[in-house]
């Protein structure tokens, strides 16, 4: 065995996808990311006026901008926007890629998170282009 494959599967078994066990914790851990000082409207650019909604029939993690009055959540303008896919699944995979590598298969990966290799194939994909978007935008920098 090499060392790169001994590597990871070191990185394997120390791999703890349960960071992210439930939406909860995986839209608090995006939010913190993206919002370190508190959420930020995508339409207007505003972060006085913005208040939670937590009525029984919002989705989890939505906020309102009183500054333009249009609901938004931290999912508006990444990978996870139009995404039937939960977002703790989605961290999931980004961990699981980042760990394994070109190793990782659709298959392999439908099987940990339990969705399919269809799911997971598109997925990938939409990873595979914000990663090309990212080094394009690097390198004109």
């Amino acid at each position: 065995m090499s060392l790169a494959s001994d590597a990871r599967m070191k990185r394997r078994d120390t791999l703890d996808l349960g960071t992210f066990r439930d939406e909860e914790a995986a839209y608090e851990f995006v939010e913190r990311r993206i919002w370190p000082d508190g959420p930020v409207c995508p339409h207007c650019g505003s972060n006085r006026r913005i208040g939670r909604l937590n009525g029984a029939s919002t989705r989890i993690h939505t906020y309102k901008c009183y500054d333009c009055r249009r609901p938004f959540t931290v999912k508006l303008g990444t990978i996870f926007q139009d995404s039937k896919v939960p977002m703790h699944k989605w961290l999931q995979l980004i961990m699981l890629s980042r760990a394994l590598g070109p190793s990782l298969t659709s298959y392999k990966a439908a099987q940990i998170l339990g969705v399919t290799a269809k799911t997971v194939t598109a997925m990938l994909s939409r990873l595979r282009v914000l990663e090309q978007k990212l080094r394009l935008r690097g390198r004109t920098r």
